[in-house]
């Protein structure tokens, strides 16, 4: 029997698709593309879901209906343009009929919903899927979400610090394992700190580096300002992986070419992220330094907002340097703390983890299990949860565990180096070690196999790689004598290689 699992926020749904109690592969909502984004369009004499509401977002926004997930219990906020007329709830069921012929013939569906929905909200969402005759078996809030995932695969032990962000608001969480359980301690919700802030922050700097180029400004000609909107997410990814980014900004009588580089996008954010690092302040203000969470689980989004990743790393060693110091009667010298920083398990200790795109799908999917054999009623729970078993590491795809981040093995041969070429970029700054092109793994028929292309030398389980050597699930891959950890995990036969 298969489940369907649902990320579903304010600016995007994705889905999983899988059988009970197994890994879940991703489930293409708007193929080819993996997610469907959560925009209505009323341009035509029939509602568009998706893409092409993106594309008038900036071009005509009064024929885009979006946002409509905080208002489901406002009557009075409508999106009317032509023959349609919606409010939230029809909106919301317009989107679950969308997702119907794709859940049909499943044995159910579970779906996470935003942290700042409140619970009758989140059941009307239930109620529509059920209207939508969607098979619904429950749903839960996303920072419970990522907090189970999270800690089915070993990103905090104790507590973490949630993040989460759509295009509506920002939301950190508070979580602490307790006897087996997840027990959501605190939940607070920032609008200031949505993702649409974020993005109309870059697109004001970037037009405002237009208008120092070329005295020409996207937000004059909507045309731009579209072609300028639809790249961000891309620009998002290139900032996070560390890699400059080409813009392509076109109006009807003028093209305009900007680089941009990640600093760049950092710097253009830095006083929403200067805010978020006051608020994370505000949560945990009174907290006695043994409580204080030792980790960061952040969602795919949370991880792509530009510049923050670098803060909250150094947020969480001074938390665990705090704490280590009053257990501890002698310092401890600074070389202790870094992402190499291994537990006497062999495990990593990661301060700041961020999880994969479809995270909270495999989440939601993973409590479908439960709630099909009855171990849990069925219902929206946001508040406790019963932790998952560790994640075995042949569960998956092909894929390499780096500082908190999956890098799934998509095509035939995979490169590590610090050079921006390379699959897995390595900061040289951090680790001067790291050649260039340090390694690569080959899929060779049914195996991975990894070859050391570096002088420095690599290592896999502490053993120098002479040559090449083939990978098993769970191995760890060390660039250089003392240079950073990766772990390889997933399957190793040909069902891990997966399209590109």
């Amino acid at each position: 029997m298969s489940l369907v699992g649902l990320e579903i926020n304010g600016t995007r749904v994705r889905g999983v698709l899988g059988p009970l109690g197994d890994y879940p592969l991703p489930l293409p909502l708007e193929p080819p593309a993996q997610e469907l984004p959560l925009a209505l369009s009323l341009e035509k004499s029939t509602l568009e879901i998706g893409a092409a509401a993106l594309r008038l977002l900036r071009l005509r926004p009064h024929l885009v209906c979006h946002g409509f997930l905080t208002n489901l219990h406002n009557a009075t906020k409508t999106w009317q343009a032509g023959r349609h007329r919606l409010d939230a709830a029809k909106a919301m069921a317009a989107v679950w009929q969308r997702l119907e012929p794709m859940c049909r013939r499943t044995g159910g569906v579970v779906a996470t919903l935003p942290g700042y929905l409140a619970k009758s909200a989140a059941e009307t969402v239930f109620t529509l899927g059920q209207q939508s005759k969607v098979p619904m078996l429950g749903s839960l809030s996303a920072p419970l979400a990522a907090a189970l995932v999270g800690y089915a695969e070993q990103t905090w032990i104790e507590s973490a610090l949630i993040v989460d962000v759509d295009d509506h608001a920002l939301t950190l969480a508070l979580v602490k394992a307790v006897d087996g359980l997840a027990h959501m301690l605190d939940n607070r919700s920032y609008p200031h700190l949505g993702m649409r802030y974020w993005k109309d922050r870059l697109v004001n700097a970037l037009s405002d580096c237009c208008v120092l180029q070329s005295r020409r400004d996207p937000r004059d000609a909507p045309a731009a300002e579209q072609a300028l909107y639809e790249q961000l997410d891309g620009l998002l990814e290139a900032s996070f992986q560390g890699r400059y980014l080409h813009l392509g900004i076109q109006a009807t009588s003028w093209y305009q070419n900007l680089l941009v580089q990640p600093e760049q996008a950092a710097a253009f954010c830095g006083q929403l992220t200067r805010r978020l690092l006051t608020e994370i302040g505000s949560l945990l203000q009174g907290l006695p330094p043994e409580e204080m969470p030792t980790s960061i689980v952040l969602t795919h989004a949370a991880g792509r907002l530009p510049g923050i990743v670098p803060h909250l790393r150094g947020l969480v060693e001074d938390w665990v340097r705090e704490i280590m110091i009053r257990q501890t009667p002698t310092p401890i010298p600074d070389e202790d703390f870094g992402e190499d920083l291994m537990r006497e398990t062999g495990q990593e200790t990661p301060r700041v983890a961020i999880l994969s795109a479809d995270a909270l799908a495999r989440s939601a999917h993973a409590v479908g299990a439960w709630l099909e054999r009855g171990d849990l009623p069925r219902g929206h729970r946001d508040v406790v949860a019963p932790l998952p078993l560790p994640q075995a590491v042949e569960a998956g795809p092909a894929r390499l565990h780096f500082q908190g981040q999956e890098y799934v093995i998509h095509e035939p041969t995979f490169c590590l180096g610090s050079h921006t070429g390379c699959h897995l970029v390595i900061d040289a700054g951090r680790h001067p070690g790291v050649a260039g092109k340090h390694c690569e793994i080959l899929h060779d028929r049914r195996h991975y196999v990894l070859y050391n292309r570096s002088q420095e030398g690599t290592l896999v389980n502490d053993s120098p790689v002479t040559g090449s050597v083939m990978l098993r699930a769970g191995d760890w891959i060390r660039l250089g004598a003392r240079g950073p950890v990766v772990r390889f995990l997933g399957q190793v036969n040909t069902r891990g290689l997966l399209p590109a």
